[in-house]
């Protein structure tokens, strides 16, 4: 199945793509957005926000599928983060004006359209669990063989177009990145969705987002597996 480089025009789609695909999950959807069935137009909203932040950090890559000749139909989207020193390579090389737009523009921009466009799907009290979450896991990233690694934060195909490849494809993207560097790849896998990744090698299972007791706001969420690869054989060039 096709993939590419988003544009920022297909963050639009893409938003609203991830929208169906988590709509009841257990933490972009009941945890994070408790009135959607109150508001099912504004849960695309907190995607639409993160995609753009992610778009213009330096140490992402943001894809997305398509149907064969069908460029303008987004079917899914992946975000990877090249973590460690190569990310902050790729961050560096970054143009200015994108650099300028992530780090200035976009959160004024955010914030302003938060303010005419509430997402009233959600609670505000959640929209930055993940963040508040991450300080229970980190340690995991931090062993020697896993500083470099393609992390996929984000992974999500229309209901209409899963069970077709297209998932599979966004992910091959990543791992083929790590393969070529030699490095490894992780993940945090949304519940029920492990056997999709252990199937491509992202098998080894680390730990669980949830751990670390009621101290950590997605304690009692289901899933969370965080996963990795073993340290790809990197491609002679």
């Amino acid at each position: 199945m096709p993939i590419r480089s988003a544009s920022f025009a297909d963050l639009l789609p893409a938003a609203h793509v991830c929208a169906e695909a988590f709509f009841d999950e257990d933490l972009f959807g009941q945890r994070i957005h408790p009135n959607r069935s109150a508001f099912p137009g504004d849960v695309y909203l907190f995607f639409l926000r993160q995609l753009r932040k992610d778009f213009f950090d330096g140490h992402n890559t943001v894809m997305v599928s398509h149907p064969e000749n069908q460029l303008a139909c987004v079917t899914g989207v992946a975000v990877w983060t090249r973590k460690g020193r190569g990310g902050d390579r790729m961050a560096a090389s970054q143009s200015w004006s994108a650099w300028f737009t992530g780090r200035f523009l976009l959160p004024a921009y955010n914030w302003l359209g938060s303010l005419i466009w509430p997402n009233r799907a959600a609670d505000p009290a959640m929209l930055d669990v993940l963040d508040r979450a991450m300080p229970f896991t980190e340690h995991y990233w931090k062993t020697p063989e896993r500083l470099e690694n393609w992390y996929l934060a984000l992974l999500g195909t229309g209901p209409e177009y899963q069970g077709h490849g297209y998932g599979k494809e966004l992910l091959k993207w990543g791992i083929e990145r790590a393969t070529e560097e030699g490095i490894c790849v992780s993940l945090v896998s949304a519940n029920g969705k492990d056997l999709f990744y252990k199937r491509y090698g992202v098998d080894k299972e680390a730990g669980w987002a949830s751990e670390g007791g009621e101290q950590n706001p997605i304690h009692d969420i289901a899933g969370g597996m965080i996963l990795f690869s073993k340290k790809l054989e990197k491609k002679m060039q």
